[in-house]
């Protein structure tokens, strides 16, 4: 009988070569090869090596269902090999699939599955599917992070990750230097030790004069207008802040006096809310939160309530600012009618606010908390063959590496967060508490929240625009793989797995939480649809709207600030540069904040972005045409955003597929 023909490819990642012994065992519905041992001539699983070699047999295997890899060493030492995939080919002329991706380790036997997608109940290997589950479910646990937020990956450093869950040696190398190269600039310009007010403004451009960009420039530029002030609650960070105001609230009483110059003749506030031109920006989430220390100083929190104009000229402008929840004879309402520096404070304190929601509530934990949860799901209760593992896992990539580094480093005790934020670890926790039980799945479907929050009508709205589009794509593609898996609403029923999964994401990640609308089951393809949308979009879009800017936005400290080290104003008239300048961060809390930002928001240097699949995991040829259509359709928005962005002071450019990471891994 002719041998069938094995075709081994090695990786491209520093170390990806391995000199161990490698052997194969083919099995099939017929019985099984001998284990073989992959040797040509020459060197074998070399750097990038794409190879073939015989395996013989005497009988026919029937199908291919999976084929075992042995690794061996081959003297007294071994090292890891990565291995992209091996394809069969049988003496009939079939090809066999098998998607591999990733390092094998040590002296053992990894089983890997042939590429068709299959769920549970059709799958004639249904303990071999068991058996996998169990050993991963032993590696990947949960375990509780903080009271009240959502559950984690139960390893205390990235040391403990298995290789597969680690940065590559290129993104490892860059993401270090950085971090070192930022610190030792700040060092020997004598910042970072400095615990001083800044002396001027001006000196705060010095932080980042290495690192500049024509978004840094423009915020530095106009900082201080009220048009760019609002611009960023439509095109800055967390753009899912405001919301549309029909009624002015009870704990914020702006009358018409207050803002008649601001409204211009020929209207009134009654007249705008009517109209639909009134929107508002609410930091409620913050009242009560406990402020931390920076410097072993006391800092200090406000919550405040931003009201805003859609002017005629197609301009959100603030129309007044209140620096806490209770109004009151010590709160006093700002207007852009009051001195430039009260007024500057005032709206200083609101992008204050607006960091520590950023930070804690739509940066860590609506994406990197929930991303880590998808992912743990993920692994925990879809095997390698399942479909949906096929399509979730290039959006889980790095995701455990870049958060146990979050909490080993920026969201530990004495981590940045700590050291240099006014919410402190303490306060950090809180919010994310807080942000869990007022989170919804209306909020994570991004159609539903702007409907939600009322602002589709909002002009200039880029994030809406961008996002809508990066949605609807995400849902096209998705619709196509499940309609391709499952046909009917009673296959998502009998999906055993995928019903554990989703189970095991609300009761793990959203805490079982019924009033999040989170759900706990599916019933119906639709359902399911949505849910991976949201999941996908989450992971790819979402964090890239408020990741990719931080830097962009935040090097100009005084746009983003950190810390304030001076309480909210009691009353006006009281405030100059002198006391602008030091309720500001001191000059080592902007010096690390302004380093980190910076490292969370540069190029990875070992990107994937959305919609690149280099891991063919889908093998079939229908998945493969969707994924090329999902690919043409985000060139399509990618060509319309620069086209738009050219014609802009300053473009969008966050939800730019070209400049989306598939996953959270930064």
């Amino acid at each position: 009988m002719a041998p069938y023909i094995a075709r081994v490819s090695t990786g491209t990642y520093v170390g990806s070569e391995t000199k161990d012994w490698i052997s194969l065992t083919l099995v099939g519905t017929k019985g099984s090869s001998p284990q073989t041992c992959l040797d040509n001539f020459g060197p074998d699983f070399y750097y990038g090596a794409d190879s073939k070699y015989k395996i013989a047999c005497h009988q026919d295997l029937g199908d291919i269902l999976l084929i075992k890899i042995t690794k061996k060493p081959l003297l007294c030492f071994q090292n890891s090999w990565y291995c992209n995939f091996v394809k069969v080919k049988s003496p009939q002329g079939k090809t066999y699939n098998f998607p591999v991706y990733q390092w094998i380790e040590g002296s053992n036997t990894v089983e890997f599955r042939e590429g068709k997608g299959l769920t549970a109940p059709e799958d004639p290997l249904s303990q071999h599917r068991k058996k996998e589950l169990e050993e991963k479910q032993e590696c990947y646990k949960w375990k509780e992070y903080a009271p009240g937020m959502p559950h984690c990956l139960d390893v205390d450093s990235t040391c403990d990750l298995d290789t597969n869950s680690k940065f590559a040696f290129t993104k490892c190398t860059l993401f270090f230097s950085r971090a070192t190269i930022t610190v030792v600039e700040q060092r020997l310009r004598g910042y970072s030790t400095s615990k001083k007010s800044w002396e001027s403004l001006d000196d705060i451009k010095k932080v980042f004069c290495f690192h500049r960009n024509d978004m840094i420039d423009y915020v530095t530029e106009h900082w201080k207008e009220d048009a760019f002030f609002g611009y960023q609650f439509l095109n800055g960070l967390n753009p899912n802040v405001i919301r549309k105001c029909t009624k002015i609230p009870p704990n914020f009483p702006v009358t018409q006096e207050m803002v008649v110059r601001s409204l211009g003749k020929g209207t009134t506030l009654a007249e705008e809310l009517k109209k639909g031109t009134i929107y508002i920006a609410d930091y409620k989430i913050l009242d009560g939160i406990t402020a931390g220390q920076n410097n072993k100083l006391q800092q200090y929190i406000a919550a405040p309530l931003c009201l805003l104009h859609l002017t005629p000229q197609e301009e959100l402008l603030p129309l007044a600012i209140q620096l806490s929840q209770t109004p009151g004879p010590e709160t006093p309402i700002f207007l852009p009618s009051d001195s430039e520096w009260d007024w500057i404070l005032a709206k200083t304190w609101v992008r204050n606010s607006h960091f520590h929601v950023h930070q804690a509530v739509a940066h860590l934990l609506r994406t990197h908390l929930l991303a880590e949860v998808f992912a743990l799901a993920t692994l925990r209760h879809l095997p390698g063959c399942h479909p949906l593992y096929k399509l979730l896992i290039p959006h889980m990539r790095y995701t455990f590496n870049i958060n146990t580094l979050a909490r080993q480093l920026l969201i530990s005790k004495d981590g940045v967060f700590d050291k240099a934020t006014g919410l402190g670890r303490d306060g950090l926790v809180q919010l994310c508490q807080r942000g869990l039980e007022a989170l919804t799945y209306s909020s994570l479907c991004l159609p539903e929240d702007l409907e939600d929050r009322d602002v589709s009508s909002l002009p200039n709205y880029y994030y809406r625009d961008d996002g809508l589009e990066i949605w609807a794509a995400v849902e096209s593609f998705v619709s196509n793989i499940v309609d391709f898996y499952y046909s009917k609403d009673e296959s998502v029923q009998e999906d055993y797995e995928l019903q554990k999964w989703i189970k095991e994401i609300f009761t793990e990640g959203f805490l079982s939480l019924k009033s999040s609308g989170i759900p706990s089951s599916f019933d119906t393809v639709a359902e399911l649809k949505k849910f991976l949308t949201m999941v996908i979009f989450t992971v790819s879009a979402q964090h890239a709207a408020v990741n990719n800017g931080q830097y962009g936005n935040g090097a100009w400290m005084p746009n983003f600030p950190s810390s304030m080290r001076k309480p909210p104003p009691r009353s006006k008239g009281m405030t100059h540069l002198e006391d602008y300048l030091e309720t500001l961060p001191a000059i080592n809390t902007t010096c690390e904040i302004i380093s980190t930002l910076y490292l969370l928001s540069a190029p990875s240097g070992d990107s994937v972005t959305l919609g690149n699949y280099p891991n063919e995991q889908f093998t079939e040829k229908e998945p493969q045409e969707f994924i090329q259509d999902f690919q043409d359709r985000l060139n399509k928005i990618s060509k319309k955003i620069e086209e738009r962005n050219g014609s802009l002071p300053i473009g969008y450019c966050y939800l730019n597929p070209p400049e989306t990471e598939n996953s959270v891994s930064i």
